[in-house]
């Protein structure tokens, strides 16, 4: 699905609420404020590619803000990932803020309140499925407002990915492939995050959170078990039962809640990017032994069936 925005044939008084109306319906749901600006313009334009959307937006000053009142009465999860080619940017969330310039990438959640504001002249913006992003890295969610692979190789790659992502206007009998261009734009941003959480960048872990990274990655590299529990994960991590549950409560989950979580996000990636044929298949190697079960939890999680997902069906 492509899609194009612009103010220039909108009449100056219906500007600002044509151009509010036209970025929550592509991206977060938020207010928007544009200051005492008169003669505010802006353009955006993208498309669908696979289950992410990407987009580029030229704009004046403005500013997004999204409320606990929003996330009430407009849920969304989606994280969106902002690459400023020039101009510049700010956001702001969970505590901290940060201004972006060209070159910077900055990720947001709409799960949780943000500021963000946009001094524009080219920026791409991906937004990406929750459970896409988690699947690959569940430490994506404490990476807010921090500029990722500041001026290192990947953020430019990540750029160029952008811009050819952006430039991709699909083909038809083409969706797997582009599928996988998705998947390899997901998974460097994830590669890029996951390298600078390991480095002193980030800040420092409490023991509950290392043993809970520990487990997640264990438990992301065994969701094929379907046997898989509790106890089975803290021996393999050397420590006792309490002490992992202990972890998992300091997230406010439970371990068996966030394997039945992680394998549910682990079967939406699989789906979305295409790497089976058969639904069965995506349910067997995230672990679901039952697929009636399964079909009945995923619809529940993601509003839509497997095989709408597998297919490109609406749900």
């Amino acid at each position: 699905m492509n899609f194009s925005y612009s103010t220039a044939a909108v009449r100056a008084g219906h500007r600002l609420d044509y151009w509010a109306e036209c970025v929550c319906k592509q991206l977060i749901p938020a207010n928007a404020n544009f200051g005492t600006q008169a003669d505010f313009s802006g353009a955006l334009s993208g498309h669908s590619l696979g289950s992410l959307t990407i987009c580029h937006m030229n704009s004046g000053e403005h500013t997004f803000l999204r409320t606990e009142a929003n996330i009430r009465a407009m849920p969304n999860e989606d994280f969106v990932a902002l690459m400023v080619r020039s101009g510049a940017a700010t956001m702001m969330q969970d505590d901290r803020e940060v201004e972006l310039l060209p070159g910077d990438i900055v990720l947001c959640d709409a799960a949780r309140p943000f500021i963000n504001g946009l001094m524009s002249d080219s920026t791409y913006l991906l937004r990406i499925p929750r459970a896409q992003l988690l699947s690959r890295f569940s430490g994506a969610e404490r990476m807010m407002a921090v500029r990722i692979a500041q001026g290192r190789a990947m953020a430019r790659l990540l750029h160029e990915m952008a811009e050819e992502a952006y430039k991709w206007q699909g083909h038809s009998g083409c969706g797997a492939a582009e599928a996988r261009l998705a998947s390899a734009l997901v998974d460097t941003l994830t590669a890029a995050m996951e390298v600078q959480a390991a480095g002193s960048g980030c800040e420092a872990a409490s023991r509950y959170d290392t043993l809970f990274d520990r487990a997640d990655k264990y438990i992301r590299g065994h969701l094929d078990d379907g046997t898989l529990t509790s106890v089975d994960i803290a021996l393999a991590l050397h420590v006792s039962n309490r002490t992992l549950v202990r972890a998992f409560a300091s997230r406010n989950t439970t371990v068996m809640h966030h394997v039945w979580q992680r394998r549910l996000e682990a079967s939406f990636s699989i789906l979305t990017e295409r790497r089976v044929r058969q639904v069965s298949q995506a349910a067997l190697q995230c672990g679901f032994n039952n697929l009636a079960h399964f079909s009945r939890a995923f619809r529940k999680a993601f509003g839509t069936t497997p095989g709408s997902l597998l297919h490109g069906e609406a749900g």
